[in-house]
């Protein structure tokens, strides 16, 4: 496209992109294609005033990118290179299904943090590379009595007693040669603000080492009163 807006060259996937008729062809000018697609529903703008923000973009000869919403949801992504010579090269791409993608996961993401969040079992994730919780939930700031601002980043070894968190690491490399450990382990630990525990953990890995994301998740039950309860009958 040249600084007086006439394409030199418009290729079918464009024509695709904006549903334009044969009328509209190499050498229209960008005020035509703006109309047609005002006309159809596919420009909610200002035709002038989009004419006015173009030039403007060819004079400083900047690359630029953007992104536009066009009738029923679709939205395409429109990148503009500057050309020796003058003029730009624009590419246009309807990304309207990795649009919906990424909300659908991001939605996803937001339920399951949700749920994470609010269910009365305490949840904790380390990063397995380096052993650092990088998620409590709300059950377990309650039942560990620490905020997750105290915990998150830290190790067992930064947290717990040396006897706990040799504890808690040997699980961890147990955890290592299996994909998960869902029958629960029942354990006996230093609570740094409770005192003595009894705890029952399930365990699990989220990614593997080959990927950028490798977790190691717990699901802790509190047993302490169980346990008392047991011994006191015995």
């Amino acid at each position: 496209m040249t600084p007086r807006q006439r394409f030199s060259r418009v290729n079918d996937q464009y024509r695709k992109i904006y549903g334009l008729p044969p009328t509209i062809k190499t050498g229209s000018s960008l005020q035509e294609i703006l109309q047609h697609r005002a006309e159809n529903g596919l420009f909610a703008g200002n035709v002038a005033g989009d004419l006015v923000a173009v030039v403007a973009r060819i004079a400083k000869r900047q690359p630029s990118t953007d992104e536009i919403s066009l009738g029923g949801g679709r939205v395409v992504s429109i990148r503009e290179r500057p050309m020796d010579g003058g003029g730009v090269v624009a590419v246009h791409d309807d990304i309207t299904e990795q649009r919906r993608s990424q909300r659908i996961l991001e939605r996803t993401e937001q339920f399951l943090a949700t749920i994470i969040e609010n269910v009365p079992q305490a949840i904790v994730a380390k990063d397995a590379r380096n052993l650092r919780y990088v998620l409590v939930n709300r059950a377990a700031e309650a039942m560990i009595g620490m905020s997750r601002a105290e915990i998150m980043g830290k190790t067992a070894r930064e947290l717990f007693s040396a006897e706990t968190a040799e504890l808690i690491e040997r699980r961890d490399r147990q955890l290592l040669g299996q994909e998960h450990q869902l029958d629960a382990i029942v354990d006996t630990v230093d609570n740094p603000v409770r005192g003595r525990r009894t705890v029952a953990i399930r365990r699990l890995q989220v990614g593997g080492p080959d990927r950028e994301s490798h977790l190691f998740v717990s699901m802790i039950e509190d047993r302490t009163d169980q346990a008392i309860l047991a011994g006191a009958a015995a």
